[in-house]
């Protein structure tokens, strides 16, 4: 990783919507998945661009997910291969400075400036998963390992869901596990000595949901997990400013255990107009005093045969950590700046257009647009002599767009 000063993100904790991640982390999507299936094989291509306001952090990610039906005896394989090159500029934790400017008229005008450092790095990924149903049951094993220059991701699921009710209902189990190691790049202000540090982090997931058929077109799910985390789980990279005005600095420190707790309900309605309605509500609440509510609306509309028009919305907020501030008047035992961890809120739109090429092959390509605001913003006030300016900045505020395209070849 080629790096100016190594302010390193966990970027895999954003939600971009890409097949590595574990079934249990949202809750219920295996069952609304599994009643989705056509039982085919499949090559699914897919390429992402994400993008953050004012020079941020930009990921280019391409997946490939390889679905082979061996019919009923044999079970599905998958097998998912994921590529991210990460780079751009990241929020330290430093405390914004202000800068005034007065225009021909006089108007004077303040901006905050918040600290930031270049970086660069790529992650590989490959996940597999197998699944073969038993009657009723169809257990599901699934295996991930992702590789980046200062982080090791190493994690197993095993999912299991029993079909009740003559088909109406789904009852759905999660386990997972993961073993990561946590290698900080050598920097000289948080490892002085230089060694190569290596610091281990496990979670151990649990999920549990009832996927239910309300009629002909009304489904709705259920789901309930919980993420127990341990280890090291601060930011090697993200620093506190302390003292009245903030100048002075000292690396950030979290707590040692989180645990996370969600709850998620799902509905669909299908509409005799070749339309459907998908809503999900979330509901996210940890010790570290942070709880979170979205809600996600997405309509497909078919128009023909070959094409699927689907907006999108999604509304999201959430409050701070308890060991959350913009700054520290003295140390104390647990300590972030880092904006993630702040009060919040988003809105995202929205857009995908789906079109079949050939009785085989469809292309997608859809587009978000995400403004996200904080909820405690930071105030800044300059004086000089004659002139006076003040502003409102966070590290929280930002506009992310995410472009993605693809294709689905089923055989």
């Amino acid at each position: 990783m080629a790096v100016t000063d190594p302010p390193k993100r966990r970027l895999r904790r954003r939600s971009r919507r890409t097949v590595r991640q574990m079934p249990w982390i949202a809750a219920g999507l295996g069952a609304f998945a599994a009643r989705q299936a056509h039982g085919q094989s499949s090559v699914n291509t897919q390429f992402l661009l994400y993008k953050e306001s004012g020079g941020r952090t930009q990921v280019l990610n391409p997946v490939i997910l390889w679905n082979q039906d061996f019919g009923k005896s044999g079970g599905e394989l998958a097998l998912t291969l994921g590529y991210d090159s990460i780079s751009g500029a990241s929020p330290t934790g430093a405390y914004p400075t202000s800068d005034v400017t007065t225009s021909a008229s006089g108007t004077v005008t303040a901006s905050g400036n918040i600290p930031q450092a270049e970086y660069q790095d790529t992650r590989k990924s490959v996940g597999l998963t197998y699944g073969r149903r038993f009657g009723a049951n169809l257990p599901t094993v699934n295996l991930n390992y992702a590789k980046e220059n200062d982080y090791t991701a190493r994690g197993i699921g095993i999912t299991d869901a029993w079909t009740l009710l003559d088909g109406r209902a789904t009852l759905h189990v999660g386990l997972a596990l993961s073993r990561d190691i946590v290698s900080p790049v050598k920097n000289p202000e948080t490892n002085p000595t230089g060694a190569d540090l290596n610091y281990p982090k496990n979670t151990n997931g649990y999920s549990l949901g009832w996927t239910w058929v309300f009629g002909e077109r009304d489904l709705g799910d259920i789901s309930l997990s919980l993420m127990n985390l341990s280890g090291y789980l601060t930011d090697p990279y993200k620093v506190v400013p302390l003292g009245i005005d903030g100048t002075e600095t000292t690396p950030e420190n979290r707590p040692g255990t989180r645990s996370r707790r969600t709850v998620v309900a799902k509905y669909s309605h299908y509409f005799l107009w070749d339309g459907s309605v998908n809503v999900l509500y979330r509901f996210y609440n940890d010790d570290w005093s942070i709880t979170a509510n979205t809600i996600d609306v997405t309509y497909n509309q078919k128009f023909g045969p070959d094409w699927i028009v689907s907006p999108e919305i999604r509304f999201y907020t959430q409050t701070g950590a308890s060991f959350f501030a913009n700054k520290f008047l003295v140390p104390q035992t647990y300590m972030s700046a880092d904006y993630r961890l702040s009060p919040f809120g988003s809105f995202l739109a929205g857009l995908t257009l789906s079109r079949r090429l050939y009785d085989s092959i469809t292309a997608n390509v859809g587009f978000t647009v995400l403004s996200q605001h904080s909820n405690d913003p930071i105030t800044l006030v300059t004086t000089t002599p004659g002139e006076r300016g003040a502003t409102s900045v966070s590290a929280a505020d930002m506009n992310v767009t995410t472009v993605t395209f693809g294709f689905v070849w089923v055989y």
